[in-house]
C-alpha cells in the first residue's frame, strides 16, 4: 500500500515550479488605467471639470434678457417681479406661454425675491443648476459603467460642455429645462439605488422626484419608458422576458397615471385650453402651433431633425436660436430626404441589437440610443407643433445617451490596452476643448435680442421671424427706422405673421402717423384675431386720436382674451374711462391696477381726479399729495394740487 503524501510539500526554491498541463501560461493583462484605479484623483478632475464649466458660462453673466418669452416668464410678468403671498397663488394655477410649470414659475419668483429682477441673477442661477445636473451626468455616468471614473469624468465633460446646451442655460426662459432634467437625474439615481437595495423608500424618492421633473416641465413624462431602459442596462445578458416580468412593470404603472395626466394637461394647454377651467393663462405665446399643416411630411420633418441632432453632437457649428421649416413646403429640398434613411438605419440598427445582444457592446447600443430616442421623441416634429423643425435646447437631456454610447463604446474597444486608451483621451480631450470654445462663442451670441437674431439671420436670411424679433428690439430700443426696415423686409418676403403688421402699427404710432398705425393694427387682426396684445396696441391709438369709446371696445376685448394682463390693461382703461368722465369705473380700474403698483404717480394722480369728481375731495387730495411727493417734477400733478389746495382755504 502506498503511503499517503502530505497535503504541503517543500519546494525547493532554487528549482522552477513545472507549470500543470491543464493550466497554460496565460498573458498578462493591461493595468486598467489609473484614473480608474486610484479614486483619489477625481477629487481634482471632478472639481475642475465644474470649474471649466463655470468658466464657460460666465462669459454670459453680463448678458441680459432676449424678447423672445423672457417678457412672458420675468421682466414681463408682475407675477414673478413681486412674488407676493397672491401672486404665488397665482402662480401655482397659470398657464405661461403655452406651458403649465408651476415649479418652474415658483423658482422664478423665489430668484427674483432672493437675488432680484435683473437678468444676471437668473442667469447665474441656471448655471448653478447646470453645474449640478453636470454633477449628476457624472454620478448617473459611473454607476452605469460599473464605477469607471474615466467614463463618467468625459461623459460629464462633453455633456456639460457641449455648445447645443447653451440655449437651455443661459436663456432665462429655459429655466425649466434645467430644472427638470435636475429632478429626471435625481429620479434616475435614486431609482438605480432601488434596484441595488430593494428599499421601497427609494421607489417612492424615484416617484416623488418624478412628479417634480412633470410640474416643471412636461417632458419629463417619458422617465417612466428611462427607467424601463435602466432595468434593461442592469439586467445584462439576461433574457428580456426575465428582465421586463410583471412585477417590474407593475412597479411603473403610478408613474405611466402621472404621465397620462401631465400629458392631457400639457396637450389642452397647447392648444390654448385652460384645462377646463382649471387653470388661468397669464400670459400668451406669439406662436403657438407651427405654420405648417400635418400631411405626409411628418416623416421628413421629424426625421430631419433626428439626423440634425446627430450631426450636431459630432459638429457643433452653425447653431441657431431658430430652426425654420424648408421655405417652400411643397418642394422639400433634397438633403431633407436623408433624414428618413437615417432613422431608419439607427432605429433599424438598434432593434437589431436589443433581439439579439449577447454582449455589453450591443447592450450599449441599445441603451444610448434608446435613451437618445425616449428623450426627445416627443419634440421631433413628426406633428408639427411649433414653428421651428428642431431646437438646441432638446438636446440637453437627451444627448446623455449618445455621448454615454460614444465614451463608454470607446472605452470598451481600447481593451484597456494604454497606448489605446491614451489615444482616445487624447480624441476627447480635443473635442471637449472644441466644445469649450464653440460655448463661449455660443453664450456671447444670446447677449441681447439683437446679437440672437443676427446670428441667426445669417443662416437663414428671409426668416420672418426672425425679423419680426429684430424688429421688436429696435422699436423698443426707440430705433424706430432700424424697426420699421425689418418688419417691412418680412413683408416683402411674403410674410403671414400678425405680430409684423402689430410691430409696424407699434412704430407709425410713435412717428405720431396714426391713421396708418391704425391700418397696421386692422390688418393684424384680420390675420389673427385672438392675440389681446393687438387690441390694447389698437386702443391706446384710439386714446391718442379721442375715440375713447372705440378704445374702451378694444381695452375690454384685451382683457377677455388674456385675463392674467389686467395689470398692463387697467391703467389704460381707467384713463379711457376717465375720459368718458365714467368716473366711477375709472376708479375701480385705478384702484385694482394700484394693487399691483401701488408707487405709480399717474395712477395716483388720475385716481386722485376721479375721487374729486366723485366728491371725495380729501381722498383726492391725499393721492395727488403722494404722486408730486413720488414724483416732484410731475407739473399736471402740481398744478391739480395746488387747485385743490387754493379751492379749499
Amino acid at each position: 500500500m502506498a503511503k499517503p503524501k502530505p497535503t504541503g510539500q517543500r519546494t525547493n526554491p532554487s528549482r522552477p515550479q513545472a507549470i500543470p498541463a491543464s493550466s497554460p501560461l496565460k498573458p498578462a493583462q493591461p493595468a486598467p488605467p489609473v484614473l480608474a484605479k486610484n479614486g483619489y484623483q477625481i477629487y481634482l478632475w471632478l472639481p475642475l471639470l465644474l470649474l471649466t464649466v463655470f468658466i464657460a458660462y460666465a462669459f454670459g453673466f453680463s448678458n441680459g434678457f432676449v424678447d423672445w418669452d423672457d417678457s412672458e416668464y420675468v421682466f414681463g410678468n408682475p407675477y414673478v417681479l413681486e412674488p407676493t403671498a397672491d401672486h404665488v397663488r397665482t402662480l401655482l394655477k397659470s398657464v405661461v406661454a403655452l406651458n403649465y410649470h408651476p415649479l418652474t414659475m415658483l423658482s422664478l419668483a423665489a430668484n427674483s425675491a432672493l437675488f432680484g429682477p435683473e437678468a444676471t441673477s437668473f442667469i447665474v442661477t441656471n448655471t448653478a443648476i447646470h453645474l449640478l445636473n453636470t454633477f449628476l451626468i457624472f454620478g448617473f455616468a459611473y454607476q452605469l459603467s460599473h464605477k469607471n471614473q474615466w467614463v463618467a469624468l468625459f461623459v460629464a465633460a462633453l455633456w456639460g460642455l457641449h455648445p447645443m446646451h447653451v440655449e437651455s442655460v443661459i436663456w432665462v426662459s429655459e429655466r425649466k429645462d434645467v430644472l427638470y432634467t435636475f429632478f429626471f437625474l435625481l429620479a434616475c439615481m435614486t431609482y438605480l439605488r432601488y434596484r441595488k437595495s430593494g428599499a421601497i423608500i427609494w421607489l417612492l424618492f424615484t416617484f416623488s422626484l418624478f412628479v417634480a421633473s412633470c410640474i416643471t416641465k412636461a417632458m419629463a413624462v417619458v422617465l417612466p419608458f428611462v427607467l424601463l431602459l435602466i432595468d434593461y442596462w442592469n439586467a445584462g445578458d439576461q433574457p428580456l422576458k426575465k428582465t421586463f416580468k410583471p412585477a417590474v412593470l407593475v412597479e411603473k404603472f403610478p408613474f405611466l397615471l402621472v404621465a397620462v395626466f401631465v400629458g392631457l394637461v400639457a396637450t389642452n394647454v397647447q392648444a390654448g385650453g385652460d384645462f377646463h377651467g382649471w387653470l388661468l393663462r397669464i400670459a400668451e405665446k406669439k406662436d403657438a402651433v407651427g405654420q405648417e399643416p400635418f400631411a405626409a411630411r411628418w416623416l421628413v420633418y421629424g426625421s430631419y431633425g433626428f439626423l440634425m441632432y446627430l450631426i450636431k453632437l459630432v459638429a457643433p457649428f452653425r447653431l441657431s436660436a431658430f430652426y425654420p421649416y424648408p421655405e417652400n413646403v411643397r418642394n422639400i429640398e433634397l438633403q431633407h430626404w436623408l433624414g428618413p434613411v437615417a432613422l431608419l438605419l439607427v432605429v433599424g440598427y438598434a432593434v437589431w441589437q436589443l433581439l439579439t445582444a449577447k454582449t455589453e457592446r450591443q447592450r450599449l447600443v441599445v441603451f444610448g440610443i434608446g435613451f437618445f430616442l425616449i428623450t426627445i421623441f416627443l419634440v421631433l416634429q413628426f406633428m408639427t407643433v411649433g414653428a421651428a423643425i428642431m431646437a438646441d435646447r432638446y438636446s440637453y437631456l437627451s444627448y446623455f445617451g449618445l455621448i454615454f454610447l460614444v465614451v463608454y463604446g470607446l472605452y470598451l474597444l481600447t481593451g484597456q490596452n494604454p497606448s489605446r486608451l491614451r489615444l482616445a483621451t487624447i480624441g476627447l480631450g480635443v473635442f471637449t476643448a472644441l466644445c469649450f470654445y464653440r460655448t463661449i462663442q455660443q453664450v456671447k451670441v444670446w447677449k441681447n435680442t439683437e446679437t440672437l437674431w443676427l446670428n441667426a439671420l445669417q443662416y437663414y436670411p428671409d426668416n420672418d421671424q426672425m425679423r419680426e424679433g429684430l424688429g421688436d428690439y429696435y422699436g423698443k430700443n426707440n430705433r424706430i427706422d432700424e424697426a420699421m426696415q425689418q418688419f417691412k423686409a418680412a413683408m416683402e418676403n411674403g410674410s403671414n405673421r400678425y405680430h409684423c403688421y402689430e410691430g409696424l402699427g407699434n412704430a407709425y404710432g410713435l412717428k405720431n402717423d396714426f391713421p396708418k398705425a391704425l391700418e397696421m393694427y386692422n390688418q393684424a387682426i384680420r390675420m389673427d384675431s385672438t392675440k389681446s396684445d393687438v387690441y390694447y396696441n389698437r386702443g391706446l391709438t384710439y386714446n391718442k386720436t379721442s375715440r375713447f369709446q372705440d378704445a374702451l371696445r378694444d381695452f375690454n376685448k384685451a382683457l377677455t382674451l388674456a385675463p392674467g394682463k389686467d395689470s398692463v390693461v387697467l391703467t389704460a382703461r381707467g384713463f379711457t374711462y376717465l375720459q368718458l368722465k365714467k368716473y366711477q369705473e375709472s376708479l375701480s380700474d385705478y384702484e385694482r391696477y394700484l394693487r399691483y403698483k401701488p408707487n405709480d404717480p399717474t395712477a395716483l394722480h388720475n385716481r386722485g381726479v376721479d375721487r374729486f369728481y366723485l366728491g371725495d375731495r380729501p381722498g383726492a387730495l391725499a393721492d395727488i399729495r403722494r404722486a408730486v411727493a413720488l414724483k416732484p417734477d410731475y407739473e399736471e400733478a402740481k398744478n391739480n394740487l395746488r387747485q385743490l389746495e387754493q379751492a379749499g382755504q
